[in-house]
């Protein structure tokens, strides 16, 4: 499937998998790739498919992304398609939007949408005025005092994780949570808290989405996780496409809520008691996933290039049952979480019988899947060294 026009192409805001999967996703489409990256280690670096990669300030501001852009604008005699894999590269280009800056497209939404997505108070308010059903949701931790427990803690924005020094952090007990307003009491307004849903990974699903300027949906990848890293709380490690239409229809109305524009990852939990599908959040990027969708026929890199470009080319039934798998990271999780080393090897070779899509080998494209494979394998060996060291101290 490619596109009719003259020689279109991307520039991707890369940043680890999401980066590395967009540029192959790119490539399988047959669009010319150009990356900009924060550090010379990124995964993408190492893919054959970049056509040129542009390093960037470990923060990058407006300033800093704008010679680069007027560059590849002179060079290839017309504008590409900006295309972000990570939060903060996200407000980024929507920051660029909303500024007017028209020489390449920006299929992304405004910045007020990145930014009220981008903090989970504004996000989880935003969703329920728009109707959409979430876990109980505590917005002021210093004063409510929660139903029940476990409690999931979540910064506001990315840019908190480092107040907490994780991604989020679960409460048991009333104890716990009186600790924890003690130890973040002058940072308390930081955080939320949501009710933990409960079920196992399999409970969890994504949708990876691409909204055209009508705000209407015109690509959907739907895949059910089965494993994450950090094990429950993390992102995904080992999944399943599957089709679903009730969740299909649940983001096209998260799309209408958000007058939303651009590629989208949008999770949920299934509530095994009432048996709903409970929103989680959005993110306003491209899914980590996104290699996974293209394999499955959906390849929402594709679908933001031709909202950019015009084009209404209608994209198959993705194709179910295959498996998303990223060994390293889901067979470190599962030890962390303490699972049954004999389990976890009978789950690995009932996989073998199923179609695969690795989270980071490609056999056209095999240099990343080494550079991580070597770094995942001296991290394991550190990580073990130092447990020796301290049970034998």
């Amino acid at each position: 499937m490619t596109l009719s026009i003259r020689a279109p192409y991307v520039i991707i805001l890369a940043n680890g998998l999401n980066g590395l999967g967009a540029v192959r996703s790119a490539a399988h489409a047959g669009l010319k790739t150009y990356t900009l990256i924060t550090k010379h280690s990124d995964l993408s670096t190492f893919s054959r498919f970049s056509e040129n990669s542009f390093l960037l300030p470990s923060a990058p501001t407006i300033a800093d992304i704008k010679p680069i852009l007027d560059e590849l604008f002179i060079k290839e005699c017309g504008p590409g398609v900006l295309l972000a894999c990570s939060d903060s590269s996200a407000e980024l280009l929507g920051a660029l939007k909303s500024e007017g800056y028209s020489k390449h497209h920006l299929i992304v939404p405004l910045a007020e949408t990145t930014r009220i997505l981008n903090d989970k108070k504004l996000e989880c308010r935003a969703m329920e005025d728009g109707g959409i059903t979430l876990p109980k949701t505590y917005y002021q931790l210093s004063d409510d005092e929660p139903q029940s427990f476990p409690l999931i803690i979540k910064p506001r924005t990315f840019r908190d994780y480092q107040i907490l020094g994780a991604k989020n952090v679960i409460l048991n007990t009333q104890a716990e949570l009186d600790e924890f307003r003690l130890r973040f009491k002058d940072q308390i307004e930081r955080f939320i808290g949501q009710e933990v849903i409960q079920g196992k990974d399999d409970n969890l699903w994504v949708c990876n989405v691409t909204f055209n300027l009508r705000r209407e949906m015109s690509a959907c990848f739907v895949f059910q996780r089965l494993g994450t890293m950090p094990s429950h709380y993390g992102v995904t490690s080992l999944a399943i496409s599957r089709e679903n239409i009730e969740l299909r229809e649940e983001c096209e109305k998260i799309g209408k809520a958000l007058n939303y524009c651009g590629p989208a990852m949008i999770e949920f939990k299934k509530d095994p008691v009432s048996g709903r599908y409970l929103y989680i959040e959005t993110n306003p990027r491209l899914g980590m996933c996104n290699w996974f969708d293209t394999r499955c026929g959906i390849n929402n890199i594709l679908a933001c290039t031709q909202v950019a470009y015009g084009e209404t080319i209608p994209f198959p039934p993705q194709r179910n049952n295959l498996v998303y798998w990223n060994f390293f990271g889901d067979f470190v999780a599962r030890l962390e979480d303490k699972e049954n080393v004999f389990s976890i090897l009978l789950l690995y070779f009932r996989l073998l019988f199923r179609r695969r899509v690795g989270a980071l080998f490609y056999w056209k494209d095999p240099v990343p899947a080494c550079k991580y494979s070597w770094e995942s394998i001296k991290n394991i060996v550190r990580r073990t060294h130092k447990k020796l060291m301290r049970k034998f101290s």
